[in-house]
């Protein structure tokens, strides 16, 4: 059976979109198989993959809405072991936080377990806020990935976020846990990044993923090429640490993963920024 990994940060701009396409694409490379479905609003993950909007036949919000199954709305990507589910926003924004049914219901969670028999990992890539979105992509999901922006706001942001993923695991999935903490955008010749680096390595200590996702302007190109970074340029060093954290990731499979299910350190996480 797969594992649904939910991609997560309560903060836009950390590279969670970036992550959650980049080691998607690097797990496939590795002979995994592989589902991404978009859950944020703002829909990113098809222009990864050069989709315009008429390209696309369906949007995962037709099997939370309507009722269609999941198969349908399976998009195939250039990449082997590869696929994906967008989202095409055409509800308006005011219902964003409405999107998804009363959490007791658990929809999600109930319409992805079918796929588990067909993908080995399926990642989901959440807006960048805490809402019903996420919550029920918590619900629905076997562990939970964060995104850590080397600056003082992501800080200031994880707190809040790791106290809602502890809501979750409390009272609807106990069942849940961290697989990691990945720090991005880091640029060690930046006294700021290197304390952030400090800081989180210090208080979250094994959670944090050994590799880290540097500023790289070959990630920021992802959109304009309709392409991960390593079909862009496979020597960048963007694309070869993705890589590189796809390896550390499938290492987890065995006793580190046991260490993730509690994260002890997140009573100490509120004071991180101060």
């Amino acid at each position: 059976m797969g594992e649904i990994v939910t991609i997560l940060s309560q903060k836009g701009g950390v590279g969670k979109t970036t992550t959650a396409v980049n080691l998607s694409a690097s797990l496939a490379l590795l002979n995994q198989k592989i589902l991404l479905i978009d859950l944020d609003p703002q829909g990113h993950i098809s222009a990864s993959f050069g989709y315009a909007k008429y390209d696309i036949k369906g949007s995962i919000d037709e099997a939370i809405f309507e009722s269609k199954d999941i198969m349908d709305l399976i998009h195939k990507t250039p990449i082997d072991n590869f696929d994906f589910i967008p989202y095409v926003n055409e509800i308006g924004d005011r219902e964003h936080d409405c999107f998804i049914a009363p959490l007791n219901e658990a929809k999600l969670k109930k319409i992805l377990s079918g796929l588990k028999s067909h993908y080995d990992f399926i990642f989901i890539d959440n807006p960048p806020t805490l809402n019903n979105i996420t919550s029920h992509a918590l619900i629905a999901s076997d562990s939970v990935l964060v995104p850590i922006q080397c600056e003082f706001y992501a800080l200031k942001a994880l707190g809040s976020l790791l106290k809602e993923i502890k809501i979750i695991k409390t009272n609807y999935n106990p069942d849940l846990s961290y697989r990691g903490f990945l720090l991005t955008m880091v640029d060690l010749r930046n006294n700021l990044s290197k304390r952030v680096v400090t800081k989180v390595r210090q208080t979250l200590k094994e959670l944090v993923y050994e590799t880290m996702i540097p500023r790289n302007i070959r990630l920021a190109e992802v959109p304009y090429y309709g392409k991960p970074a390593y079909y862009i340029d496979k020597s960048a060093k963007g694309s070869t640490s993705y890589l590189d954290l796809a390896r550390e990731f499938l290492s987890q499979n065995g006793t580190i993963a046991s260490k993730l299910a509690t994260n002890k350190h997140l009573s100490d996480v509120s004071r991180m920024a101060n």
